[in-house]
């Protein structure tokens, strides 16, 4: 069981990695006041434009070790609970 939990700490870590510009996006969007006074919000690509003028591409992952550390942890509970869970139920049905 230790290498299903070390594979999904891994892939819950990269999956971070990949998917924080786009979480990052999504919340910038969802922060900023979509109908105010009649006008609509930014769109994504306005939105992408000003994320990096501001902070460069590297602000398309600010706080990517708190993301990291949270779905490397709820992968790898996911993942060991129904591991054990599985040889538990092999275990039982075998008897």
């Amino acid at each position: 069981m230790a290498v299903q939990g070390f594979s999904a700490a891994m892939a819950g870590g990269v999956s971070a990695l990949l998917t924080m510009p786009l979480d990052t996006i999504k919340t910038r969007l969802q922060v900023l006041e979509n109908e105010e006074n009649g006008r609509r919000g930014p769109t994504i690509g306005q939105t992408v434009r000003k994320l990096v003028k501001e902070g460069g591409w590297t602000a398309c992952y600010r706080g990517l070790g708190p993301r990291w550390a949270s779905m490397s942890m709820s992968a790898t509970t996911m993942i060991t609970t129904y591991e054990f869970l599985k040889r538990l139920s092999a275990k039982n049905q075998e008897v």
